[in-house]
């Protein structure tokens, strides 16, 4: 797929953080993913670089730069990364959604439309999950073999609804997955996974501590994930330039 490429240069306008929160906009309104320029993306990424630079000079030199203007700025970049993560969900779930009906077409109507490269790599993964579950399902039920959830143990005694009781409820902590790790099972007797590299899943803490202890995994903070939004805002930017160049 070929995108559509404005001349860059000097003259290119300024991106402001009205020019986010309209492309949040326009993804929030339409039913199907938008078209999204390079340029834009370009922008984008220059826009976050600037605003994290002057924020630094301004908290360096604070002696010499008012408070409130620094505060602003402050508020304007947080309000700008809000906006890019949720523009970012937007996309994803209409991502999910157009996976789901091409499995409902027995995976014949295969649309990469408007998809930035890294949404095209997880929506051809997400096919390739679809149809493994649905083959694997149908020959199961051919061979007359269905998989039903374990039933839960009846809780009868009163000692043994008072333990049940005291069980701590499982937390979920945020990572960010360093490499591929196969399906885990949870201390909640739930299956988490598989997960591919840079995929971010909420887990267990006691699987989080694990596969972070083991290097596998790194902890995602709050903050965090609107940076790894503009990371994979600057990683599209590079696969689209290098498959122009191709072309």
């Amino acid at each position: 797929m070929r995108f559509w490429v404005a001349p860059l240069g000097a003259g290119m306008a300024e991106f402001t953080y009205e020019d986010i929160y309209e492309l949040l906009r326009m993804e929030k309104y339409s039913t199907d993913l938008q078209l999204v320029k390079l340029e834009d993306l370009k922008k984008i990424k220059e826009y976050f670089e600037a605003k994290r630079g002057l924020l630094a000079k301004q908290t360096k030199d604070s002696e010499f730069y008012d408070r409130s203007k620094k505060d602003k700025l402050k508020t304007e970049l947080e309000n700008a990364r809000r906006a890019l993560k949720d523009w970012y969900e937007k996309r994803e779930k209409k991502l999910l959604s157009r996976a789901t009906f091409t499995a409902r077409t027995d995976f014949k109507l295969r649309d990469t439309t408007n998809m930035l490269p890294s949404e095209e790599a997880v929506y051809l993964k997400l096919l390739d999950v679809l149809k493994e579950n649905y083959v694997g399902f149908f020959n199961n039920f051919k061979k007359g073999v269905v998989e039903e959830k374990p039933a839960e143990a009846p809780v009868d005694a009163p000692q043994e609804l008072a333990v049940a009781q005291a069980a701590p409820p499982i937390v979920l902590k945020k990572i960010r997955l360093l490499q591929q790790i196969p399906e885990l099972m949870g201390p909640d007797l739930q299956t988490y996974g598989p997960f591919g590299e840079n995929d971010v899943a909420a887990v267990p803490e006691d699987i989080a501590a694990l596969l972070i202890g083991q290097g596998k995994a790194a902890e995602v903070a709050e903050g965090q994930q609107a940076a790894m939004v503009e990371a994979r805002v600057e990683q599209d930017v590079k696969a689209i330039e290098q498959q122009n160049q191709a072309q």
